[in-house]
């Protein structure tokens, strides 16, 4: 249902519902008051027809002495009936009818009641609209509580909306305005808490992202090398996701060059963290120049220390020796392998040794695991690193780049200049992606000798 048609009245509305109230109810107290009027009516008539009767009766039989009228007036509906007023005894009033049929006349006296039936009958309606009023005010009053009190209702839950209780909900109950005016207030507030979430989500990710920022200008090097006789560099492309990849170069004093690129698993801080943690480990273990085993054991052990359950870090380390033109090779389970361009064969080389991720396990397996492999670097020869990203590019169905297509990038591009090499690789992605956004960090390490 959208959210329009939610906020249409249904039911009656206000004005019905009052209308509708106080017609019924007045409804009831008038046909209780016409009742009452009716039979108040027909009783006074009633006692005053006994009451002129009897009072005639008597009064005719006793025959008193009486001072008449000279003029009167005729009975209405009796044309024969002439009526006068007549004074008796001590200043007493009276009605004298007279009538004439056949020579005969006949004559009633009817003595004038004090307290008329008119007078009684006025007392009895003032009190029945007296009584009217009263309860047309009690009505109004119920059918007002009725209105008044699921507003009040509202008023307290809009109270405890402005103190910030966003997950409060309205507890009126009602049809109509009250119902619409219910539920927007309650579409209202969740708008408002979903509105604050998502503040609090932006602030978090604004945060997010600085620390990103702040994370990876930490984690990444210095600076490229300048080795003779190799052109030693690197790209990086960055992503707006907050990841703990890094890659580095290490520097050793008899002229040895290391070349280290890192993936860690997860997002965010905690894979921030754990990347920076494990650039501090590498990078003063592979600083000393010691066999490189050796040294990624220290690492294993001191980082599974570090890192909770389900968390590892994969490494590939290059340990280029200039002067021999030799490198050794080590992977943590890095599972991009380094790429060596022969340019005496024309050929590509995946080399790929065995060995788990860092973190993993405290050591047996780790260490029983580990490979070192040696290769030779020949003039014209280019080798690559890389982190994962590069096979992971995305594109608008949904696949990936792959690993074998991005191994033939690189075999067609290896034996280009540096600067041209790493264009023709940004252009493979960027084809690939045909704008889709890439989610995660693109690291590339290349080094190639020149003579």
């Amino acid at each position: 249902m959208s959210r329009s048609s939610d906020l249409r009245v249904k039911g009656l509305g206000l004005s019905a519902r009052f209308a509708l109230a106080m017609t019924v109810a007045l409804s009831v107290v008038m046909a209780a008051a016409g009742y009452w009027i009716h039979s108040s009516a027909s009783n006074l008539a009633s006692k005053g027809q006994e009451s002129a009767i009897a009072g005639g009766l008597e009064l005719t039989l006793n025959s008193p002495s009486y001072v008449q009228e000279k003029t009167g007036w005729t009975a209405s509906g009796f044309p024969g009936v002439r009526v006068f007023s007549v004074t008796y005894g001590q200043g007493q009033q009276a009605l004298l009818y007279r009538s004439e049929r056949d020579g005969k006349k006949e004559s009633w006296l009817v003595p004038v009641a004090r307290d008329s039936l008119g007078a009684q009958l006025a007392r009895v309606i003032g009190m029945i609209i007296l009584l009217v009023i009263l309860a047309g005010a009690g009505v109004s009053l119920w059918v007002g509580r009725q209105v008044t009190g699921p507003l009040r209702r509202i008023i307290d839950d809009i109270r405890q909306i402005a103190r910030g209780n966003l997950g409060h909900r309205t507890r009126a109950k009602g049809g109509g305005e009250i119902e619409l005016l219910a539920r927007a207030i309650d579409r209202m507030s969740a708008d408002l808490e979903g509105a604050r979430e998502s503040e609090l989500e932006l602030s978090m990710r604004e945060r997010e992202l600085e620390l990103a920022s702040g994370v990876r200008e930490a984690l990444m090097p210095f600076g490229t090398p300048k080795v003779a006789g190799y052109d030693v560099r690197s790209s990086h492309l960055p992503s707006g996701e907050l990841l703990g990849d890094f890659y580095d170069f290490v520097e050793i004093g008899d002229g040895r060059i290391g070349i280290l690129v890192c993936d860690v698993s997860g997002s965010g801080v905690p894979a921030a963290l754990i990347g920076a943690t494990a650039r501090a480990y590498l990078a003063s273990e592979l600083a000393r120049g010691e066999d490189v085993a050796e040294s990624f054991k220290r690492v294993n052990r001191a980082l599974q220390q570090d890192v909770r359950r389900g968390m590892y870090v994969t490494a590939f380390y290059l340990l280029v020796d200039p002067q021999e033109g030799t490198a050794k090779v080590v992977c943590a389970g890095h599972k991009v392998p380094l790429l060596h361009y022969s340019a005496a064969e024309k050929k590509l080389h995946k080399i790929h040794p065995g060995g788990i991720a860092l973190g993993f396990d405290r050591g047996p397996v780790f260490e029983r695991g580990l490979e070192v492999m040696e290769i030779q670097i020949k003039p014209g020869d280019r080798l690559m690193l890389s982190n994962q990203g590069p096979v992971q590019v995305p594109n608008q169905d949904g696949g990936e780049l792959g690993e074998e297509a991005w191994f033939r990038a690189f075999g067609r591009a290896a034996a280009l200049p540096t600067p041209k090499f790493f264009r023709a690789l940004r252009e493979c992605i960027d084809n690939f992606a045909d704008g889709e956004p890439i989610p995660f960090d693109i690291s590339l390490l290349t080094v190639l000798r020149e003579n």
